[in-house]
């Protein structure tokens, strides 16, 4: 495991729950708007110091007792090929296990439900899956492309099966970025008709964080007031919150 940063109090990552989060390095995306650049681009991530697996393990150990649970996030989780071991290393220490994805390896996460792994699954749909290629920053006219892009829409749908059938607990999410209508947030309220929670979350950018392109910073984007009022519009479809 890649391990970037261990925090060892949340109150808000895991609904309900006093958590420790560990933020993993590396993403199969490239999400414009993401404010975890340094997670995300080799280049930046290059000079992030790592922390031993063995040792976030021992630190959330001394915790044992205090914390309900950890929530393993990043980046992206299941790009790791010793995940599944962490997790397991943290059920054995007795923690509940959230675990955010962007759902786009199917595999790993049906290793972790199948064997009992995790307890919460936090899935980011990052827009309808129409203008995935825009919002994970998938550009390239490329068909090669293009053909990663239909592939990895292909994963998330069957996460979003596995997720629903089999998951403990669940969310689906969705950070409304820049250039997100509400025709887009319906369309995918539509796509997860019948889930457990739909969770949108306002975006902005922290001060003294990149952006994996800045040159999204400052776009317009739908306020806070503007997505209350699509709440029971989209609660047609799945029951539906807005947080921060």
């Amino acid at each position: 495991m890649e391990v970037a940063h261990l925090q060892p109090l949340s109150l808000l990552d895991y609904p309900g729950k006093v958590a420790a989060a560990v933020w993993t390095v590396g993403c199969n995306l490239r999400c414009p708007y993401c404010y975890n650049a340094e997670l995300v681009l080799p280049e930046l991530g290059a000079d992030l110091p790592r922390l031993p697996a063995e040792a976030v393990v021992a630190r959330l150990q001394e915790r044992v007792g205090f914390l309900d649970g950890v929530v393993v996030t990043g980046g992206e989780p299941t790009l790791h090929r010793d995940l599944v071991a962490f997790v397991r290393r943290l059920k054995e220490l007795g923690f509940l296990v959230k675990l955010d994805t962007n759902g786009t390896h199917p595999g790993v996460l049906r290793s972790l439900l199948e064997d009992r792994l995790v307890d919460y699954v936090a899935l980011d749909l990052k827009a309808p899956f129409a203008r995935y290629r825009e919002f994970t920053g998938l550009l390239s006219p490329d068909p090669v492309a293009s053909e990663l892009v239909s592939d990895i829409v292909l994963r998330v749908r069957e996460s979003i099966a596995l997720i629903r059938d089999h998951a403990p607990d669940y969310e689906f999410r969705t950070t409304v970025a820049p250039g997100l209508a509400p025709d887009d947030l319906i369309a995918i309220a539509n796509e997860i008709r019948g889930a457990r929670r739909y969770a949108l979350q306002p975006f902005f950018a922290p001060e003294g964080k990149r952006l994996v392109d800045e040159t999204w910073r400052g776009q317009f984007t739908l306020s806070a007031e503007k997505l209350r009022s699509l709440l029971p519009e989209l609660q047609e479809f799945v029951p539906t919150e807005l947080r921060g």
